[in-house]
């Protein structure tokens, strides 16, 4: 990237003027669009002393998660979601957060994904059985109670199907007082509601964010018997699930307190369903307007053993892949990403001294016409043609990139295709005309209200 002379630093009248419309509608993630409109590289604001620089470049954007990763922390989105996940892997940093990668990463490799996979489609199937034909769902949800399942089974080596519905209804209250608080705003953060540069619904002060606490608090209730319920059933060498790696012997776990396991365990459970469960929403209700595309998908899945997929068999499945690949594109997980430099940087003539928060927003990335043609279009192809091979490095960043990704993507990714192949495989899917879900720009990037979509079965009788 060839260096440019420093460019200039917009104030908050600038901010307030150019997000008036976004404001006044509650659109999050409007303001975010609104202040990049028209820049390529970069838009730097300056609110008293707080400097905040959104990266639009995918080279600055590699600069910044992998290169200048050392030289930087999490941003302050990402520090209000301690007030529930506590210091866990999502939050923690420096060596305690290399510690716990450390023990959690053989959770997620090759052999384990090979039989995780059989759970992803067996808890799959199980869910889909109750499905009636003709049927109308709220797909968000059922794609949150396969999620959670999976979680814990896979992860957290116990069957949370009984507490479900308490779980749920916590992580929803939990994540609903995080948005009234402005953790919807990441990059903007707390500098632009001081200013009052956020959005309407971040407006709603203390009371609407204390009121879900109790829900929280019952999550946290929850963490700590599936924590004593392993202990009391002791630990094997096998260490097969991530609590059991958490709470194993060893110089790696030495010093790990008991609420630093709690912190990731908690962090597992919202993480490793919420994103997947989007992410699979946001599939299917893409699907349910395109039948030519599901078409394709039910093709492709046909092909398969009738107790398919297994995890030699995903490699068999690319327009599945690309289905999912093209949701996450259009819906990224996490939308925004934010660090605070330690050290002063230079981004392409933008120097940023030590306490900029730099952000990287993969909703911009995802859409923007220079990395993605035809970029507001459902098109699953273009992962499967020649259009894969112009996006740029660090254009498509569903799961982050750099020492901090994502330490799951390769379990989400088997997760979110069995899943979506098996729901292929028995059902079809129909999304009302007109339905667009409204966004909610949270934690993840997550569908406001239930997804009804009307299921059909396919081998159902004429």
């Amino acid at each position: 990237m060839t260096a440019r002379r420093t460019s200039r630093w917009r104030g908050p009248a600038w901010v307030a003027w150019r997000t008036r419309r976004a404001r006044r509608a509650g659109d999050v993630g409007g303001i975010v669009r609104s202040v990049a409109r028209g820049a390529d590289t970069a838009v730097g604001i300056r609110v008293g002393r707080q400097r905040i620089l959104l990266l639009l470049d995918p080279a600055l954007v590699g600069e910044l998660l992998v290169e200048h990763a050392p030289m930087t922390t999490k941003g302050p989105g990402v520090q209000l979601t301690r007030q529930m996940l506590g210091n866990g892997l999502l939050t923690s940093e420096g060596k305690p957060h290399d510690r716990a990668r450390k023990l959690i990463a053989p959770a997620f490799s090759p052999r384990r994904l090979a039989g995780y996979t059989e759970a992803f489609a067996g808890r799959a199937r199980a869910r889909t059985t109750g499905w009636r034909d003709g049927e109308t769902l709220d797909i968000h949800d059922e794609m949150a109670c396969i999620t959670l399942d999976i979680v814990g089974r896979t992860l957290l080596g116990i069957d949370l199907v009984d507490r479900a519905p308490a779980i749920r209804g916590s992580l929803e209250a939990a994540l609903q007082r995080f948005g009234d608080v402005g953790g919807g705003s990441l990059l903007i953060g707390g500098v632009g509601r001081r200013r009052g540069l956020g959005g309407r619904g971040n407006q709603r002060g203390k009371n609407a964010a204390d009121s879900p606490r109790t829900a929280e608090a019952d999550v946290h209730r929850v963490v700590d018997q599936v924590i004593d319920e392993h202990r009391r059933r002791g630990q094997s060498d096998d260490r097969r699930d991530v609590v059991s790696a958490l709470l194993s012997d060893g110089q790696v776990r030495a010093g790990m307190s008991d609420q630093e396991i709690h912190d990731h365990v908690i962090t597992l459970i919202m993480a490793g369903h919420e994103t997947t469960a989007n992410a699979l929403t946001w599939a299917l209700f893409l699907l349910g307007r395109r039948p030519d595309v599901q078409a394709r998908l039910h093709a492709e899945v046909d092909r398969l053993p009738a107790d398919g997929p297994t995890f030699t068999q995903l490699t068999r499945l690319p327009f599945t892949r690309a289905v999912i690949s093209e949701a996450m594109r259009l819906y990224p997980p996490a939308w925004v990403l934010g660090r605070t430099l330690v050290t002063p940087l230079d981004f392409a003539g933008w120097r940023a001294p030590a306490g900029t928060l730099v952000g990287v927003s993969p909703l911009l990335l995802h859409h923007d016409s220079r990395w993605f043609a035809d970029p507001r279009t459902f098109d699953p192809d273009r992962w499967l043609d020649d259009r894969r091979n112009s996006v740029p490095r660090h254009a498509y960043l569903p799961f982050g990139t750099g020492p901090r990704a994502c330490v799951g993507e390769q379990f989400a990714w088997a997760e979110a295709v069995t899943v979506l192949a098996v729901i292929a495989s028995g059902w079809d899917v129909q999304t009302p005309a007109g339905l667009t879900p409204k966004a909610q720009y949270r934690v993840t990037l997550r569908p406001s209200g239930a997804v009804p979509l009307r299921v059909s079965a396919r081998n159902a009788a004429p």
